[in-house]
């Protein structure tokens, strides 16, 4: 019998857990593995017909941690018993709450893109954590994204930052790049800086963090949803790609980036640095900080890394005296993805994990609870969460009326 997976995830989403998904289904299958891809809508959690039924006696469920509860509360009716159930979590903070790490334990084992990851797992779970990185893939060159629609001109520096603004501002960090790309390139005509995001109309924090850059003439703030072959053609024109982030479980935009040849500038610290050294990229310095005045979004006294602006538009300052002459770099980053991140390489390190765990069975499964107290502890943390922004919302409304009230009086 030929080896299979039932592979569940967000398949049709446009965003970068759903790219991930799509990216270690073709990885698998690449390398002759069957994979029945169980598709979700990303809004309801509602199953996806698509003719393909959940087989194999291997579940993995592709689900990050922030959509979890969600999720196992919608789907209820998932056959989990007497299956070797894997859950693939990106995840970006070294805190771990307990609500989590109890439902993780449910598993048999935690697969996560990158070593940063594994670090901070196996200090909470005694279930296997293994790494698995995205793998990259490559598009063909293309002008999908027209340089022209835009006003740019061809001959142009392209420097470019992508995110999605439903992440959490504090943690993407647009403000940063964007300061140090001004404070560098503010009076430059031939350089320009592409901040390319969506979902910006749902999220005034990233509202907030680019209103101060609308209207400087070589910051271009694109808020569309591409597709993936628009999106691989502007950072196949680019030629810098910047993300002063404060973490990333993995840093898919910066992979795909070096994948193509490009110069990339990170904070050097998380996922990224599985991938990006200082013979390849451009690391930039941080000290820490923890997540605050977050509206629910995420937790509080989260941690996070603070790029060092100051060495950021030193590097962008070394960049730009210097482009001329960084071609070892640029190949050095093209060859670490080919030889690493490639959809085969990949892929035969999931059949080798696939092959053991089809060897043992479930009856010898790592996993400590009842694999069906997932759908419990998820309910109860679904309808925890809705009563406690059904109170935070009831006490804004109020507080909102006592201070008009009192404002009222004082006229």
């Amino acid at each position: 019998m030929s080896l299979s997976v039932n592979y569940h995830g967000f398949f049709d989403g446009n965003f970068g857990i759903s790219e991930a998904t799509r990216l270690n289904a073709l990885a698998l299958e690449t390398i002759g593995i069957k994979v029945n891809r169980i598709n979700y809508s990303s809004e309801t959690f509602e199953r996806i017909d698509t003719g393909s039924e959940a087989s194999s006696p291997i579940n993995v469920f592709h689900i990050n941690i922030n959509f979890i509860n969600n999720f196992f509360s919608k789907n209820q009716d998932l056959n989990l018993k007497d299956h070797y159930n894997i859950i693939y979590w990106a995840w970006e903070f070294p805190e771990v709450s307990d609500k989590v790490v109890e439902i993780l334990n449910v598993f048999d084992e935690l697969w996560v893109p990158s070593d940063f990851c594994v670090n901070i797992f196996t200090k909470y779970t005694g279930i296997p954590v293994i790494r698995f990185s995205h793998p990259i893939q490559k598009m063909a060159e293309s002008k999908d994204f027209e340089l022209s629609r835009y006003s740019i001109s061809s001959d142009a520096k392209i420097y470019l930052t992508i995110f999605d603004s439903l992440s959490t501002t504090i943690r993407k960090n647009p403000e940063a790049t964007l300061e140090a790309f001004t404070t560098v390139f503010k009076e430059d005509k031939n350089s320009v800086l592409i901040v390319k995001t969506h979902n910006l109309e749902r999220s005034k924090d990233a509202q907030k963090a680019l209103e101060a850059y609308n209207n400087i003439p070589n910051v271009i703030i694109i808020n569309e949803h591409f597709s993936k072959e628009k999106l691989h053609s502007l950072i196949q024109q680019s030629d810098v790609l910047i993300s002063l982030h404060g973490s990333e479980g993995f840093g898919l935009t910066m992979a795909e980036a070096m994948a193509y040849g490009k110069i990339v500038v990170g904070t050097g610290y998380s996922g990224n640095l599985d991938f990006m050294n200082i013979n390849n990229s451009f690391l930039i310095q941080y000290d820490f900080i923890k997540t605050s005045n977050t509206k629910g979004l995420i937790d509080e006294g989260l941690t996070l890394a603070r790029p060092s602006l100051k060495d950021a538009v030193e590097k962008l300052q070394y960049i730009k005296n210097n482009f001329e002459n960084l071609t070892a770099i640029k190949e050095n980053a093209e060859s670490q993805i080919a030889d690493n991140f490639s959809i085969r390489s990949i892929g035969e390190l999931f059949k080798i994990r696939l092959d053991f765990i089809d060897g043992f069975g479930k009856k010898e499964s790592s996993g400590g609870s009842d694999v069906n107290n997932v759908f419990y502890l998820s309910e109860i943390e679904r309808l925890n969460t809705r009563v406690n922004y059904l109170e935070r919302t009831l006490y804004n409304k109020i507080r909102k009326k006592v201070n008009a009230f009192f404002k009222k009086g004082r006229k």
